[in-house]
């Protein structure tokens, strides 16, 4: 008897319909997660039938399907041919697919995760050599730097800092509107489109680079994800320096063999 067959769907399905704003694939990808961990599923397990499936969320078919599709990207989820899908890994870990250029708060909404953000500062600072090359603007040019720690389910995983220049976000800014996405405040509020970004990758301990982070480990690697954000004209609005912690977060790509 497989473990869905114990499960009363009538009774307990309710807690998996949907009715959240986000995209129906990560609600379902939320649901199935939700179903998998309620029902103790452990690694090598093999999962509902997609009928079963359907059934107990009230899905369709291909919005099943997106939701799993999304599970086997990460890996979390793997098929065998002719016998159906089984449970590779559980989620403890965010992993993030690099090669699609997304705001952390889209990132970690992708795993039904609410961000919450801590504004640590928000000032106007001159530009230096290096800030003027990476945003192209002159030596001394005002630039707005907002210093924030992201939150996933009140744990501390991402420190960052952000530099814009002034006359990109121009009038009063009040620091409670950075404590969503960038990427959308910038669309939504001036018209900035983010199309591209140019990004490096290096590990640092957070001692000497993270100060606001003391309540973590000062040994503890973290991701210092550099990056410099690109309107389609190419020109560069953000420049981020972005330390993820590796005990939590990991990144992956996907890489092709050149033909």
């Amino acid at each position: 008897m497989s473990k869905f067959s114990s499960f009363d769907s009538k009774k307990n399905s309710e807690s998996f319909i949907i009715r959240h704003s986000e995209p129906l694939r990560y609600q379902v990808r939320k649901a199935i997660l939700d179903f998998l961990e309620k029902e103790n599923y452990s690694i090598g397990d093999k999962i509902p039938s997609e009928q079963e499936l359907m059934d107990l969320l009230h899905v369709s078919r291909s919005t099943l399907r997106e939701g799993l599709q999304l599970l086997e990207q990460e890996r979390i989820l793997i098929t065998r041919h002719g016998l159906g899908r089984y449970l590779a890994s559980t989620p403890k870990d965010l992993k993030f697919d690099i090669n699609e250029l997304l705001s952390v708060t889209e990132m970690l909404a992708n795993y039904g995760i609410q961000v919450k953000t801590h504004v640590l500062s928000s000032e106007t600072i001159p530009a230096d050599n290096e800030l003027s090359t990476y945003l192209d603007v002159p030596i001394g040019e005002p630039i707005i730097a907002i210093e924030r720690i992201r939150f996933a389910e009140e744990v501390p995983v991402i420190y960052a800092i952000d530099y814009i220049p002034n006359k990109k976000i121009p009038g009063l800014i009040d620091p409670k509107e950075f404590e969503g996405s960038l990427f959308a405040l910038l669309e939504h509020r001036w018209g900035i489109k983010l199309d591209y970004s140019i990004a490096t990758l290096r590990v640092v301990l957070s001692e000497g680079h993270i100060p606001n982070m003391a309540i973590i480990d000062p040994h503890l690697p973290w991701v210092l994800f550099e990056q410099i954000n690109y309107t389609e004209e190419g020109e560069p609005i953000i420049f981020s320096r972005d330390y993820h912690r590796s005990d939590y977060i990991e990144f992956h790509v996907k890489r092709f063999r050149r033909q």
